[in-house]
């Protein structure tokens, strides 16, 4: 099944359940397939992650487990980033050099790289293992759709929050900050868009893409940060000066698309937000009722 409620459950508590089952057999059946490379193994398996820890905030105030899990799956997918952060890193440096019309000189390989990611993998899914036998023990308090609207407020509030430090700070750890939110909150629109079906997929599309803009800015701190302190890991012909120029600007320009698509995401009040949203979920389930 997708990644929503769905009317097959008999209460939001029993979907939530299965919803979070569903998530972490796909996360194990995705870091096992040996059809895929490692690096696309570790991407899904880092969604998977992602996914999770938004809808554990969706029921926080129903779910007595949500930061022992929270953390849990926070520190499963830290072990995957380790193994990928070169790679990616490598990345961004191409795609950052096609921006700026330069060729790119020869890269440093990582011959350990796929080594690091197939054993990362494995822990991995062990740990998801762990995680699917205590799922079977989790206790829930109420979790109805008064809950679901509450954990939607409080994510948007700390996202909207995050938007206003980065703007007024204006530092790579504010953005990576806020973009921690913009992705959460993306995750939770994609559980609830069956709600109100005619209008938040496009809400749902303009959250995805501010969350990615915001990758985009910290893949290139990322790489600024390298380039500073150790460019040979990166490759023995880096005009590093002239890349550290590149990123400055592309992050620039990037920062004038963030905060078209933060003003949209974000332009509700949160208590505005929990209102219509609970309005939503009133329709909802007058239109499954009748059906």
């Amino acid at each position: 099944m997708s990644f929503e409620w769905s009317r097959d459950d008999v209460t939001v508590g029993d979907g939530f359940l299965r919803i979070a089952r569903e998530q972490i057999g796909k996360a194990i059946a995705g870091a096992e397939n040996g059809q895929e490379s490692p690096e696309r193994r570790v991407h899904e398996a880092r969604r998977r992650c992602k996914k999770l820890r938004a809808l554990f905030r969706l029921v926080r105030p129903g779910f007595a487990g949500y930061a022992t899990e929270d953390a849990f799956v926070r520190d499963a997918s830290r072990g995957l980033a380790a193994a990928r952060d070169m790679r990616v890193t490598q990345q961004t440096y191409i795609e950052l050099m096609a921006w700026a019309h330069r060729p790119v000189p020869p890269l440093a390989s990582d011959a350990s790289g796929h080594d690091g990611e197939v054993e990362a993998l494995r822990s991995f899914a062990d740990q998801m293992r762990e995680l699917d036998r205590r799922s079977h023990h989790w206790r829930l308090e109420r979790i109805d759709l008064d809950t679901l609207a509450a954990g939607l407020k409080h994510t948007y509030r700390r996202g909207r929050h995050t938007g206003r430090e980065a703007n007024r700070r204006r530092t790579d750890e504010a953005f990576h900050e806020w973009r921690k939110y913009s992705k959460y909150h993306w995750n939770q629109l994609g559980l609830l868009e069956g709600c109100a079906g005619e209008i938040l997929p496009a809400a749902h599309k303009c959250a995805g893409d501010l969350a990615d803009h915001l990758g985009l800015h910290h893949d290139l701190a990322v790489l600024q940060d390298l380039l500073r302190t150790a460019p040979a890991e990166l490759g023995p012909d880096i005009d590093v000066g002239f890349a550290i120029d590149a990123a400055d600007r592309r992050q620039a320009e990037i920062e004038s698309r963030i905060a078209n698509l933060g003003r949209q995401v974000f332009a509700e009040k949160p208590k505005a937000l929990k209102a219509r949203f609970s309005a939503y979920f009133e329709g909802w389930m007058r239109r499954e009722a009748a059906e």
